[in-house]
C-alpha cells in the first residue's frame, strides 16, 4: 500500500517548504481564536458568577424579611397597626424582588428592542414619574416637573420608560439621604436633532470612588439595597436609541444626570 505524503513547495528561493510550514499561519490563527475563545468563556463564566453572587445575597435578604414578617403575623395578640406595617414591609419586599428579577431579565436580554413608535418624549417621562412616586422609595420625595416641550421621537416606549424610570428611582433614594427636604427635579429639553431629559436630585452625592465604573454592572453607587444595574441598562437603552446616558455632576448638594436620544430612527451604533 502507498503511502501518500505531501508534496514539498519549491520557493523562488529554491527552498524547499513543507506543508506544515505553509500551514502554520493558519494553525497560529487557529490558536489565538482557541485562546481568545477560552478568555471569552472565563469572562462570561466571571460575570455569571458575579450574578449568582448578587442573586443570592440580595434575595435572601427580601426573603428572610417576607420569613420573619409572617411568622410575626401568625401571632393573635399582635395589634391591627402593627399587623399592617407587617403587610407593608411584606410587599415591598416582593416588590423589591420584582424589580431585580425584571432587572436582571433586561440586562441578560442583550438589548433586543421592540418595534419602534412615533411618540412625544414628555408622555414617557410622565408615566415614568408616575410610576416612581408609587414606589416607596418615591413616596415621600418631591418630584418636580417642569413644562416639556412637544417632542415626539422614534422609541421603544416601554424601554424607554425603564431608562427614565431607574434614573428616576436612583435620585429618589439619593435625595431621601439629603440633609434638607428631599427633592428631585425633571427638565426636557430639544436642541435640533436630540431630545435631552436631565434628573437632579439634592442628595450627597455620588462618592469619587465610584464615578469611573459607574455605569458597569453591579456597581451600587454606595446604596446598600441597590442592584446595581439600573445605569447600566439606563446607558444601554439610550444608546439603542442613538443617545446616551452620562452624569453631568455631583457634589454634596446634589446629582445631576442627563439621558439624551434621536428624534428621528437611530442609526445602527458605530456610524
Amino acid at each position: 500500500m502507498r503511502t501518500h505524503l505531501a508534496k514539498p513547495h519549491i520557493s523562488d528561493g529554491g527552498k524547499i517548504l513543507t506543508s506544515d510550514k505553509r500551514s502554520a499561519p493558519f494553525l497560529r490563527n487557529e490558536l489565538q481564536r482557541h485562546k481568545q475563545g477560552r478568555l471569552m468563556e472565563a469572562e462570561r463564566m466571571a460575570a455569571i458568577g458575579m450574578m449568582a453572587c448578587f442573586i443570592s445575597h440580595d434575595l435572601r435578604h427580601s426573603l428572610t424579611a417576607i420569613y420573619a414578617n409572617a411568622e410575626f403575623l401568625e401571632r393573635h395578640e399582635i395589634w391591627a397597626d402593627f399587623r399592617a406595617d407587617l403587610l407593608v414591609e411584606i410587599q415591598e419586599a416582593v416588590l423589591a424582588i420584582t424589580e431585580r428579577i425584571d432587572l436582571l431579565l433586561q440586562f441578560g436580554s442583550g438589548g433586543q428592542n421592540n418595534s419602534l413608535v412615533r411618540e412625544p418624549v414628555s408622555v414617557v417621562v410622565e408615566k415614568a414619574v408616575a410610576a416612581v412616586k408609587l414606589h416607596p422609595d418615591g413616596r415621600n420625595v418631591s418630584i418636580t416637573v417642569s413644562k416639556f416641550p412637544l417632542a415626539e421621537a422614534d422609541m421603544d416606549a416601554r424601554s424607554l420608560e425603564s431608562a427614565v424610570y431607574n434614573l428616576l428611582l436612583n435620585a429618589c433614594q439619593a435625595a431621601t439621604r439629603s440633609t434638607h427636604l428631599p427633592e428631585v427635579k425633571v427638565h426636557l429639553t430639544e436642541v435640533d436633532e436630540r431630545i435631552y431629559v436631565t434628573i437632579l436630585d439634592n442628595g450627597p452625592g455620588i462618592p469619587v470612588s465610584v464615578r469611573s465604573t459607574l455605569f458597569d454592572p453591579f456597581v451600587t453607587a454606595g446604596k446598600t439595597n441597590g442592584t446595581g444595574l439600573g445605569l447600566t441598562l439606563a446607558r444601554r437603552i439610550a444608546e439603542e436609541h442613538g443617545g446616551s446616558v452620562w452624569l453631568e455632576e455631583s457634589n454634596r448638594e446634589g446629582t445631576e444626570f442627563t439621558l439624551s436620544l434621536r428624534k428621528n430612527r437611530p442609526l445602527p451604533l458605530g456610524n
